[in-house]
């Protein structure tokens, strides 16, 4: 189910479940993005608790995370953590974290790319001037999710196993009417969603949750192009619904606050699914998981015209790569 009724079902019926003690990370080296807090903090917490070898919080305060690395090593001591600074709003600085992690990692099985942000009014990130949630949510993680391809596919060639790739969405991306944005530029855009979406008059009313409902539609179609372009049987890239939480994340929302009490499940239970979808279901390579388990795709994502804008997605967030990522190499997807 997509629609909101559907969200609501789900949400006061299913009972999330951590992984099974059965499962054994160790040898394995994690990154999991945004994991100073919140539902990547969790996430991170229980993959160091499952024997992990190596973990890399990805964070954009070091302080923060050097608090949360000290929580983790407390239950997980056999853990090397490490803490890495990444801000998505900077190009150089996901640039630099990516060059990092192919010179100093011997190995990455996991990467769960779970950074991003909410915001109810239109705002645009101070390097790039891309709007908040284009950059962050989707250009952000578009950039290391291609940058990290070679040290996971180094990794599935050695080991023999694939390597996962998983990207924090939500059911949010089916809850908003594409054709209110994506499918319609209006002109003086040069028919590029992209440029569009970073004009004020895209945003709508000040107070709405829409553009971060978009943003995680954005996730969905970039992680189908890219698995499409991607070998499953070297990287399995999926996305997945967290559900509705309790967690910082929503703090600038009084809505969503005001409902938490009542339906959202706790910031550990929203966390297993990260988890969930980064270690189990192999046979995820370009699908959508919610309540732990493959769901389909809107009848949007999967209609002629979500196909369109999907493409339309992948070739615009490759092309604005090019002029703002020096040096970035992306023959492979031409």
């Amino acid at each position: 189910m997509t629609s909101f009724w559907g969200f609501m079902f789900h949400q006061l019926t299913f009972r999330p479940k951590p992984l099974s003690p059965d499962v054994r990370l160790d040898g394995k080296t994690a990154i999991v993005t945004g994991s100073n807090v919140g539902l990547g903090f969790e996430a991170a917490s229980e993959l160091a608790a499952h024997g992990l070898s190596r973990l890399v919080l990805a964070v954009r305060s070091e302080p923060k995370g050097e608090e949360a690395k000290s929580k983790i090593a407390a239950a997980s001591p056999a853990c090397d953590i490490r803490v890495w600074p990444l801000d998505q709003e900077d190009v150089a600085s996901v640039v630099a974290f990516a060059e990092r992690a192919r010179a100093q990692l011997d190995r990455l099985d996991i990467a769960c790319l779970n950074a991003g942000l909410k915001r109810l009014e239109f705002s645009q990130s101070p390097k790039t001037r891309h709007e908040a949630h284009v950059q962050i949510n989707h250009l952000g993680t578009a950039l290391l999710s291609l940058l990290l391809l070679e040290p996971l596919r180094r990794t599935a060639r050695e080991t023999g196993a694939p390597s996962r790739m998983s990207i924090t969405a939500s059911s949010v991306a089916f809850f908003i009417a594409p054709t209110e944005t994506l499918t319609a530029v209006p002109e003086g855009h040069d028919g590029s969603l992209l440029k569009w979406l970073d004009d004020p008059a895209s945003f709508g009313t000040a107070g709405s949750d829409k553009r971060y409902s978009l943003s995680k539609l954005l996730n969905v179609l970039w992680m189908r192009a890219l698995a499409a372009h991607v070998d499953g049987k070297e990287v399995v890239i999926n996305t997945f619904n967290p559900g509705y939480c309790r967690s910082e994340f929503h703090r600038v929302d009084p809505s969503a606050e005001r409902i938490s009490h009542w339906i959202a499940w706790s910031t550990e239970q929203g966390a297993w699914h990260i988890t969930d979808a980064a270690v189990r279901h192999p046979g995820s390579h370009g699908k959508y998981l919610s309540e732990q388990r493959i769901r389909p795709f809107s009848k949007f994502v999967i209609s002629p015209e979500g196909k369109a804008t999907q493409e339309k997605v992948w070739d615009e967030t490759l092309e604005l790569f090019r002029k703002e990522v020096e040096g970035i190499d992306l023959s492979e997807f031409e």
